[in-house]
């Protein structure tokens, strides 16, 4: 077969519902070709998926698990309109010659190659919608219609254009001319709403622009005054998160890291005293509390001094390991302390969920 003559007759772009910067087009194109001594004619129909957005386009492969719009084995010419969905897809874009679909002018930004230029970056896409929407003829009819408004007219050039304007006023160029201006009125018209999209768009990120509060940076710290902090005066903050200690201290986060690494604490120590204090107040509580519990009236004196000589012991366990990492923070929490902190939790959520069943 000899080469082949293609033309477009239906467009239809879709977008995702999903992942907003996901579409797909649906390309038909009428071919004519030459086969021995006679001429063949047939339709042959496209799907391609693209990444499209203001920053990037691409154009990326179809998955090979994912559902087609264009469904194999379809009997007929399919036709797609505008708002039609099919499956997560959604029709923004629709044309059709032979089944007399028109497109909605103007087309999405993101499908404008005024508000999106990277979209020539994509010749399969830009030249069929180069085809439905004329836009570099609007380009050039725009930029005329702006340099006759900009261009000054001299005092002869009036006088001059008013004479030929009176001397040529037949009837019949009248009409013409007015068909003429009627339609160029109506291409302006369609090619303004575009320039007001851009208009848009540019008002939107400079007001964006004027209305974002400037960022006030905090002053630095003073050399000499990063300098005259101690380890001491670091410790009296070990119970604070790392940022609460650092503006206590009127210094940076960063520096702060900075001078633990150079006293040796790799890491803030603020969640081991946390623990530690959690422990702590738990066995005060216990300790502390009236014993009201029938279960634990019918225990016998002796095992419940024990207990609580137990208890006692392991807060003062508790509160020496405490002063231990005042002046240690790099140290790690004993074994002991660790396996009983682990009971405690364990405890803690048995309660919660005795609690819950029974409400």
């Amino acid at each position: 077969m000899d080469a082949a003559v293609s033309t477009l007759t239906a467009l239809a772009v879709f977008q995702s519902s999903v992942e907003h910067a996901a579409f797909r087009s649906v390309h038909g194109y009428r071919v004519v070709g030459r086969k021995g001594s006679g001429w063949v004619r047939w339709e042959r129909w496209v799907e391609r998926q693209f990444v499209l957005s203001l920053s990037a386009c691409l154009e990326v492969a179809l998955p090979a698990s994912a559902p087609r719009i264009l469904l194999a084995g379809c009997r007929g010419r399919p036709v797609f309109r505008q708002g039609q969905t099919v499956g997560t897809w959604r029709c923004i874009v629709a044309f059709d010659s032979v089944a007399a679909v028109a497109p909605s002018s103007p087309p999405p930004p993101v499908l404008s190659p005024l508000v999106n230029p990277r979209l020539q970056y994509l010749p399969n896409l830009y030249n069929d919608l180069q085809k439905v929407f004329p836009f570099q003829q609007r380009e050039k009819k725009v930029r005329q219609h702006v340099n006759t408004k900009e261009k000054p007219i001299h005092s002869g050039e009036q006088e001059k254009t008013s004479d030929q304007a009176g001397s040529e006023s037949d009837s019949d160029s009248d009409v013409d001319s007015q068909s003429d201006k009627d339609s160029d009125a109506c291409e302006d018209s369609n090619w303004f709403s575009v320039i007001d999209i851009i208009c848009g768009f540019s008002i939107l990120l400079s007001s964006s622009a004027e209305l974002a509060p400037p960022v006030q940076k905090k002053p630095r710290a003073n050399r000499k005054h990063i300098d005259s902090i101690t380890l001491v005066e670091i410790a009296k903050c070990f119970h604070l998160p790392i940022r609460e200690a650092s503006e206590t201290l009127k210094i940076g986060v960063s520096i702060l890291k900075r001078k633990c690494r150079r006293y040796g604490i790799p890491r803030w120590p603020h969640r081991k005293f946390k623990s530690l204090d959690s422990l702590i107040y738990d066995l005060e509580y216990v300790l502390t509390r009236e014993d009201t519990q029938p279960e634990e009236q019918q225990l016998e004196e002796e095992r419940l001094a024990a207990a609580i000589k137990a208890l006692t012991k392991r807060k003062n366990m508790l509160e020496s390991e405490k002063e231990t990492l005042q002046q240690k923070p790099a140290l790690d929490l004993m074994t002991e302390t660790k396996l009983f902190r682990e009971d405690v939790f364990k405890r803690r959520y048995k309660a919660k969920v005795q609690t819950a069943v029974r409400d």
